[in-house]
């Protein structure tokens, strides 16, 4: 099934979004990682059973959202979320958010308790409460020159995107189809030009890694009644010097047990994009979230 593309103008940001079947059925949400957009959840989605009201979002500054402002601060995210699901009176949902997404899906679930019956944390961006107190060189400057901006931002179409990424990690560990999706809808065409660049420019990309310890939730996750996934990938090698893993998991290894009604899935074999490499067993484990009573 093709979703139908719509917008809705929050305070600050139009925001974009992706939606599949019939509204009177139980609504899931999708919330995507950095550097995603909406149309990154089509395999996961393709792999439930009908019957659900899918809604994905593309987050400012991802996909066809646009944003004019670096994305520094999450609870710039969290509060669109916040004002996307109030503005479309969503009730009863199943939230599905990865890496900075699920920190913006357990923002938004803080806020608006009333408005989830579940949530599935995937590889969550939640860090044990002392990193929140360390800063890093890291952090440090303008997002247009931290080296993460340095990544290619010109293709001549999202072929030539799939083809110059399918034969490197991590993006070679992925489903093919995933990675179709994720070069397809991730480009857009530049003004009067014949070439396409990154829909998440790659400085706009820089600043949200670079605002990764702006909000501390650890000591409000007690707070979240509701049955709570949390999925993580495999362990970080506690002595490496990479700010960015992307082959392993950031997410507080206890996280889990923080939520009153939490449950830690812990997948050791696979990478940081857990939706990325294996979109079924995802599907699986949102099906059986929301048969939880």
């Amino acid at each position: 099934m093709t979703p139908t593309q719509k917008f809705i103008q929050t305070s600050s940001v139009n925001l974009s979004y992706f939606e599949w079947g019939d509204p009177a059925d139980p609504t899931i949400l999708f919330i995507h990682a950095t550097g995603m957009h909406g149309r990154i959840w089509d395999q996961t989605i393709k792999a439930l059973p009908s019957g659900y009201h899918i809604i994905a979002l593309d987050q400012r500054g991802h996909g066809m959202s646009v944003s004019d402002t670096y994305l520094l601060d999450w609870t710039l995210m969290g509060n669109d979320a916040i004002e996307f699901i109030t503005g479309l009176g969503l009730e009863n949902i199943t939230g599905v958010g990865h890496s900075m997404g699920g920190h913006v899906l357990t923002q938004a679930t803080l806020a608006l308790p009333h408005a989830f019956k579940s949530i599935l944390l995937i590889d969550p961006v939640i860090f044990p409460p002392e990193k929140y107190q360390q800063t890093s060189d890291f952090e440090k400057g303008s997002p247009s020159n931290h080296p993460l901006a340095r990544r290619r931002n010109q293709f001549n179409n999202w072929q030539h995107m799939v083809e110059s990424f399918s034969k490197r990690e991590p993006y070679s560990l992925w489903d093919s189809k995933v990675l179709k999706d994720y070069c397809q809808y991730g480009l857009v065409k530049e003004i009067n030009g014949s070439v396409f660049s990154l829909a998440c420019a790659p400085d706009v990309e820089a600043s949200v890694y670079m605002g990764h310890l702006s909000v501390d939730l650890t000591d409000k996750l007690s707070h979240i009644s509701q049955p709570v996934y949390v999925m993580r990938a495999k362990e970080r090698d506690k002595n490496s010097k990479h700010q960015i893993d992307f082959s392993a998991s950031p997410t507080w290894d206890e996280l889990s047990s923080k939520f009153e009604r939490g449950e830690d899935i812990w997948l050791k074999d696979l990478t940081h994009f857990i939706p990325m490499q294996e979109p079924a067993l995802t599907a699986k484990y949102i099906h059986r979230l929301y048969n939880l009573n």
